[in-house]
């Protein structure tokens, strides 16, 4: 019985990676963040909301800015245009890491935050709510000082999810912090055949670990801080305005 439900469950990974061989999924979300004047936090444009899309094929996975216009692809699979080539979330499944670019450097170098995948502990409830028309499930978690809330569906044969908030069996549609700091909503969802592999604008760039990140993200909050102080900003503002997604210790 036993090597029967593993030939079964092997057999549905296999259908449903030759299904993403031939198919790629295309997902738009409208993203909601708290006003921050020093931003220090990764793949969020500077506006307090806006907009992700998200291609899905093969065992890759690739999630980036969208101002409705530019970065998006012709009939061939091209890039139309790349005015914004930051806030990037790459991911290779096999290799089980995610990269995301970064722009939050001092000086002008710019690079690549790489983490492991699988970075939240989810914990699944049992409420269930329709999104986009597919059913979805829910599962919280606690990560980096904030409490998250996502929706998923296990009813599209893709696994995707914006930014880092992967490690659920399915497509995220829908995902928020308790505390109100932000949250990304699925608008539009395409399943379509796949055209070609996206190019990546980061050629040159360093690849850095979480260690070397906090470091930088460090350095930067000071900066900030001393152009505040320099421009006579109360200290209730700066406290205010020097914040990050993720609450590491900057002190």
């Amino acid at each position: 019985m036993k090597k029967k439900i593993v030939f079964i469950a092997i057999l549905t990974l296999t259908t449903i990676s030759l299904f993403a061989q031939e198919k790629e999924l295309y997902i738009k979300y409208k993203y909601s963040i708290e006003y921050s004047e020093c931003l220090l936090f990764s793949e969020m444009p500077e506006m307090i909301n806006g907009k992700i899309e998200l291609f899905s094929y093969g065992n890759k996975m690739i999630s980036r800015k969208y101002d409705g216009v530019s970065n998006t692809l012709d009939e061939d699979g091209n890039l139309i245009a790349s005015d914004s080539v930051y806030y990037y979330t790459v991911i290779d499944y096999p290799k089980g890491y995610l990269l995301i670019s970064e722009d939050v450097s001092v000086s002008t170098a710019q690079f690549l935050l790489k983490e492991p995948l699988n970075l939240f502990k989810w914990k699944p409830c049992m409420d269930t709510k329709t999104i986009l028309g597919y059913t979805c499930h829910k599962a919280t978690c606690n990560f980096r000082g904030r409490e998250y809330v996502a929706w998923f569906t296990r009813e599209i044969p893709f696994k995707a999810a914006p930014w880092k908030f992967h490690g659920l069996p399915g497509v995220l549609l829908e995902v928020y912090s308790t505390d109100g700091y932000c949250s990304w909503v699925a608008e539009s969802l395409e399943i379509r055949p796949f055209k070609k592999e996206i190019e990546l604008p980061f050629y040159g760039w360093d690849i850095v670990d979480l260690k070397k990140y906090i470091k930088v993200l460090k350095a930067k909050k000071q900066s900030c801080i001393e152009w505040y102080k320099r421009n006579g900003e109360s200290e209730e503002f700066i406290s205010n305005s020097v914040r990050t997604i993720e609450k590491f210790d900057l002190d």
